[in-house]
């Protein structure tokens, strides 16, 4: 299926073991989604530190994201350097290059923020060509067909997709 979708659409679902600070220099000049696990508190932590080290600004999308970062940050498992994080509603006053996007649906859940994204009915984020999508999880057995779904949808806006996740952002 892999294949069958690279010749398709002429972009690659590149299996990686970057890292989440790599990809960001790569794509210095490129808005990056990184999808994760609301639950994945370490990883929050990952992506948080390497957004401040590339001294970008980061929204958060996703409810359950919203909900476990803010809880997360109260208990003081998470710290967050001040300035770093911007409303959702705020994405678009900013360069491509100074954004990142912490976001639910990984896996392709029907109502994620990813999903809603791929589908072009995200309220605050739209895609668009040459946007990055890390996917920091590896598919579920059971999430292929809503996942490579979801990547199909990514790739119709014209997303360069990072699949499956990297060493560096598994805990």
């Amino acid at each position: 299926p892999d294949i069958f979708i690279m010749l398709i659409w002429k972009y690659e679902a590149r299996c990686t073991s970057d890292t989440i600070d790599e990809i960001l220099v790569r794509n210095y000049n490129k808005r990056v989604v990184v999808a994760a696990f609301g639950s994945q508190i370490t990883r929050m932590q990952i992506v948080i530190n390497a957004v401040d080290k590339a001294k970008r600004k980061l929204a958060v999308v996703g409810r359950s994201m919203q909900n476990n970062l803010e809880l997360a940050v109260k208990l003081g498992y998470v710290k967050v350097p001040p300035g770093l994080l911007i409303k959702s509603n705020e994405i678009s006053k900013y360069d491509d290059g100074q954004i990142v996007v912490l976001s639910t649906g990984s896996q392709g859940e029907t109502f994620s923020a990813l999903q809603r994204m791929g589908a072009g009915d995200h309220r605050d984020m739209k895609l668009k060509p040459n946007d990055v999508v890390v996917l920091s999880a590896s598919i579920i057995p059971g999430n292929e067909k809503s996942v490579w779904g979801m990547v199909d949808n990514l790739f119709r806006w014209g997303a360069y997709v990072y699949q499956p996740a990297t060493a560096q952002f598994d805990d």
